[in-house]
């Protein structure tokens, strides 16, 4: 028996996990430009239609939706 809780972990542990980046360009063939939180560029299947820049989730090389504009902080437990 599965329950919402169990799909919920699933989600936590998934091999395609959940990245927060900035759009900084639209391109012509329907992708987006992105830059994570430490510097790395890549690509994106899908654009929002929000003005440039923004932040959004991005999951399996795919926008999901947008993220909150709020400052990102790194601790270390």
């Amino acid at each position: 028996m599965r329950t919402d809780l169990w799909d919920q972990f699933g989600e936590l542990v998934s091999s395609n996990p959940r990245l927060l980046a900035t759009v900084t360009a639209h391109n012509s063939d329907g992708t987006s430009t992105l830059t994570t939180y430490d510097g790395v560029q890549m690509r994106a299947f899908g654009q929002l239609q929000q003005a440039i820049p923004y932040n959004v989730w991005v999951r399996g090389g795919r926008l999901v939706e947008a993220a909150p504009n709020l400052p990102v902080m790194e601790v270390t437990i």
